[in-house]
């Protein structure tokens, strides 16, 4: 079958498109792109929308906050905002078996997904606590079964979750980003705030011993309390040195963690300069409850993986990190068992579009739809993000007049409006915010 978008507005940024052109699909690829109007099988009339790659997120989680193998709503919420590829294992959490889930992947899957190694699973199939500090023989032993799940499953490169796993050093890092060689090596940093800048050198310095593309995941919430402009210099250097360090970065002012969690160990207050009523209970009877010191202590106590809201991102430094040329879109998005978790699961890339790009002007379209399709895709090496002839035709079609976002923390699940067509390996997956086909996503590999 021969599928047509014609009117539409092509914004292109691999292939420095950006005008109104008419795009022709057969066999799931871009077959031609003209200024003609084309004729096919099926025609969708693209007038007054834009028509660009299909996005891309690059730090999503493919489990739930409790550490267990998700249903396919979070799936279901990427493909809503417009996502066609979703990167899983991010911060060193994820699946134990990624060769089985992206074996799952392929036989249906709501958007086509691959995987970084989560390194915290490493340690999980040694039997290690996160707080013990492992011996030379114990990393030999993490980094051959790690070998031997990138080399079964096609993993796009290694993430870890330094702030997770207190007791990882530097030998355990080199040892074990070695597997990330040529590829992704991604992380959340061992510290935010006021302690960033010596977390940055830490992660950065693999970048002496190993050659790959680093990404430091969600720089608003970790340099977005006062720390973003040196935090961004930081990185500029590490460029200028020759490491390829990017970042990625959610669009909201509050972040998310379990209330048992390294995150709010003592001193977390002073760390982000907030006190206890600028928490907020995600989940369960007390869900939208502000904290008190009192019930704080009792829910860590007794409800640990209890996931909680802290606003306290500013503003300002989050678009300053939304705006370095060298971050790209990722949701951080995760939910937990009811389908419940921060907007950002479900509003990210329309709220980008809509938002920083339409209305504040933190963004010109074209660069907010490079940090979401092509970018990412050179990040990670993966011939995605783009329309070029050939190309499988991922395509994502939207409103600019209309994109906004309406997932809030009280409702996170309302989805965005302004995503009128979703085309995942040039089928329609989307149409009218309605999804129609949630089968057509297939693994993303490299071996």
């Amino acid at each position: 079958m021969r599928t047509v978008i014609n009117h539409g507005l092509v914004i292109d940024p691999k292939n420095s498109l950006y005008e109104p052109l008419n795009i022709a699909i057969e066999n799931g690829k871009i077959v031609e792109i003209s200024h003609q109007i084309l004729t096919g099988d099926h025609e969708i009339d693209a007038v007054g929308m834009c028509v660009c790659p299909g996005f891309i997120d690059i730090d999503m989680h493919e489990v739930l906050t409790d550490g267990t193998t998700p249903d396919r709503e979070i799936f279901k919420r990427m493909l809503s905002m417009g996502v066609t590829t979703g990167i899983g294992g991010n911060s060193g959490i994820g699946v134990s078996n990624p060769k089985e889930f992206l074996d799952g992947v392929d036989e249906g899957h709501p958007i086509n997904f691959g995987m970084l190694l989560p390194h915290g699973i490493l340690r999980e199939k040694i039997g290690v606590d996160r707080y013990v500090s492992l011996e030379n023989d114990q990393v030999e032993k993490m980094y051959e079964i790690g070998k031997k799940i990138m080399r079964e499953s096609g993993l796009l490169g290694i993430s870890f979750g330094l702030r997770y796993v207190p007791g990882i050093d530097f030998n355990e890092m080199t040892t074990l980003g070695k597997l990330g060689q040529h590829k992704i090596i991604a992380a959340h940093l061992r510290e935010d705030a006021k302690n960033i800048f010596n977390a940055i050198d830490e992660f950065l310095d693999l970048g002496n011993y190993v050659k790959a593309n680093y990404l430091v995941s969600h720089i608003g919430s970790m340099a977005g309390f006062g720390q973003m402009d040196k935090a961004l210099e930081m990185l500029d250097k590490k460029r200028e040195e020759g490491i390829n360090v990017y970042c990625d970065c959610y669009p909201y002012t509050a972040f998310s963690a379990k209330i048992g969690s390294i995150t709010f160990d003592e001193g977390f207050l002073e760390r982000y300069n907030i006190t206890y009523d600028k928490l907020e209970v995600m989940e369960g009877k007390y869900r939208g409850k502000r904290c008190t010191e009192e019930f704080f202590n009792t829910l860590r106590e007794e409800a640990p993986d209890t996931m909680i809201i802290a606003y306290t991102i500013n503003e300002k430094d989050m678009e300053k990190a939304l705006s370095y040329p060298y971050t790209v879109i990722g949701s951080d998005g995760i939910l937990n068992a009811k389908n419940i978790g921060h907007p950002r699961a479900t509003g990210t890339f329309p709220r980008v579009l809509g938002k920083y790009s339409r209305d504040a002007k933190v963004l010109d379209l074209y660069e907010a739809v490079e940090k979401m399709t092509s970018k990412p895709a050179e990040i990670l090496g993966i011939n995605k993000g783009n329309l070029s002839i050939g190309s499988d035709a991922d395509i994502t079609i939207f409103s600019l007049e209309d994109i906004r976002d309406y997932a809030t923390f009280e409702n996170t699940e309302l989805l965005s409006d302004g995503i009128v067509y979703v085309l995942i390996n040039g089928e329609v997956a989307l149409e009218n915010g309605k999804i129609m086909n949630s089968n057509l996503g297939k693994s993303i590999r490299k071996f």
